[in-house]
């Protein structure tokens, strides 16, 4: 017999009641279709006598009334639309599940739809060519006192303590955003400074991880010069600071990753100086606010407080 597993087609039906006509058996008519013999007979027993277009129009209809069909309503597809501000797919769907709504989707289900819309409009990462890079000591010797990455502990890869961070700087057209972002619970801290100074970068990291120095073990930066004031830092926050190898941006991909997020809301080229801080302080919050699926699709925000609430409204 066959091995088809897709529904019958109208021109496969056309072929069945023709054949039927002709007195074949349902055996005989599966074994010319290459289908299976239960899926010929299961048609041939839907109407009597028996008919392809009748037949056809009877599967769409149950088709299209199916629940798997009708629970991906408007309703559901405005919600989604929504939440696609904020959040993938898959992060989506996983969210669903972990607040077990009555209506749920799977990522592949949002992802068809998003096809069919302006998909790059409504995905958060919108991809880019990667372009090979030269020069292996390229902003080293502007750190003095640089400590390399593999000096680093294990436990920081590990990802099974808090307290290891990550920084880096995301430039506007007139200012800058400083972040860090915890290894651990995904938490995004930031501060715009108008230059990126070493002095004025260094000033800024101790005072947004001031609060956080309890959990301040260690933090990984990459070789830009803003970071030669490492030292100091160090210092203050009682911690240690390793460097990444020039180029090797993925040795803090959660950083470089958490600010592709930041450019949604501040694109390259955006002017930053005078944003209100009140618009950047909302876009860290959307972020911190984000369900990860690293951390079982919980929010940076829920996972520190340890507490969960409702992030997808009911339909």
């Amino acid at each position: 017999m066959g091995t088809h597993t897709s529904q019958l087609t109208l021109k496969e039906r056309y072929q069945i009641e023709v054949l039927n006509g002709q007195n074949y058996s349902a055996r005989a008519i599966a074994i010319k279709l290459g289908r299976s013999n239960k899926t010929v007979s299961r048609e041939l027993n839907r109407c009597n006598p028996y008919s392809a277009e009748s037949a056809h129009r009877q599967m769409l209809q149950r088709r299209h009334g199916a629940y798997k069909y009708t629970k991906f309503d408007f309703a559901m597809k405005v919600q989604i639309d929504h939440q696609l501000k904020n959040a993938s797919p898959e992060q989506i769907a996983g969210r669903m599940r972990l607040e077990k709504c009555n209506k749920t989707v799977s990522c592949s289900t949002i992802y068809r739809w998003i096809k069919r819309l302006n998909w790059r409009l409504r995905l958060p990462r919108k991809g880019k060519l990667y372009r090979k890079r030269t020069g292996p000591e390229a902003g080293v010797k502007l750190i003095p006192g640089r400590i390399d990455i593999d000096e680093r502990p294990v436990i920081v890869d590990d990802n099974t303590e808090l307290g290891h961070w990550e920084g880096d700087t995301v430039y506007g057209q007139d200012g800058y955003l400083v972040t860090l972002v915890e290894r651990v619970s995904k938490l995004l801290l930031t501060r715009r400074v108008s230059n990126k100074s070493k002095k004025t970068v260094s000033r800024a990291i101790k005072q947004m991880l001031k609060p956080y120095q309890a959990v301040c073990k260690t933090i990984t930066f990459d070789n830009g010069g803003e970071f030669a004031g490492h030292q100091s830092i160090a210092r203050e926050l009682g911690c240690k600071i390793y460097f990444a190898k020039p180029y090797h941006s993925w040795e803090r991909g959660l950083n470089e990753n958490t600010n592709g997020l930041l450019r949604r809301f501040f694109p390259k080229g955006m002017k930053i100086g005078k944003l209100p801080k009140s618009q950047i302080d909302d876009a860290v919050f959307r972020i911190n606010a984000r369900p990860r699926k690293m951390l079982n699709y919980w929010s940076p925000l829920e996972f520190l407080v340890g507490k969960r609430v409702s992030l997808i409204l009911e339909i």
